[in-house]
């Protein structure tokens, strides 16, 4: 299978696209931990999927237990780590103007859409070193590359986040990249855009080619790429890379 000896790492694994990308991965032969803060949701998620195949932790990343209990999941697991994509992310309060922002409500998106994800890498970095290719991969936005009224710090927070993978990129062995999902049929979305007719958006199967691609240790795709994943949808993820 494509990923087979592929070991992933998927944030925010509970719902939505990280949940979505747990069960493409093991679908096409990776190994992956997923970790979300419900134990009960996690398990939801990988109920269906193969045993053994996917491992979760239920962990707070804001925490520096929560993130110390998925490293030493993955040091029980085997120490190595091929791949993190940053999936987990707080929407804050939607339609509400920066001027009006309530500050909890701006630290704690903060906490968990750039802090989080630094932090956890910091705590990850020698499983990925052990890792012949290497990669991270994090979840941007539309938003995130231009800002839109009354997306508050989700917005900032995305801006943020790409500035932090722009960076990692320059200094990281392995390869870095962000991917903006754009609109997807997730329960956050569904907060977001409560008039927008689901049914109307992809699934995140739908927008899940690009994660696929960039996980394979031969994609040819250059460190600090951005992607728009619905470029992807219903392509070959593994299209030119000897995959049969």
């Amino acid at each position: 299978m494509p990923l087979s000896g592929r070991t992933i790492l998927v944030t925010g694994a509970s719902s939505g696209i990280g949940r979505g990308l747990c069960t493409a991965y093991v679908a096409n032969g990776a190994r992956v931990f997923v970790t979300g803060r419900s134990e009960k949701e996690l398990s939801a998620s990988i109920s269906d999927l193969p045993g053994g195949s996917a491992i979760s932790v239920a962990a707070d990343l804001t925490t520096e237990a929560g993130r110390r209990q998925i490293s030493t999941t993955i040091d029980h697991g085997g120490g190595v780590l091929d791949v993190v994509v940053h999936a987990a992310g707080l929407l804050g309060p939607p339609g509400v103007s920066l001027a009006d922002y309530p500050e909890d409500e701006w630290r704690s998106v903060f906490e968990i859409n750039v802090t989080s994800v630094h932090l956890l890498h910091q705590m990850l970095t020698s499983y990925l070193e052990e890792a012949a290719a290497p990669v991270v991969i994090g979840l941007s936005s539309t938003v995130g590359r231009e800002g839109r009224a009354g997306w508050g710090m989700y917005a900032v927070s995305k801006h943020a986040l790409e500035g932090w993978l722009s960076t990692l990129a320059h200094e990281f062995r392995g390869k870095v990249f962000s991917v903006n999902p754009g609109g997807t049929r997730t329960p956050m979305r569904a907060v977001a855009v409560p008039d927008e007719d689901p049914s109307s958006l992809p699934t995140p199967s739908d927008i899940a080619p690009i994660f696929l691609r960039l996980a394979h240790p031969a994609a040819p795709e250059p460190s600090g790429t951005r992607f728009d994943a619905r470029d992807w949808i219903g392509t070959d993820p593994w299209a030119g890379l000897g995959v049969h």
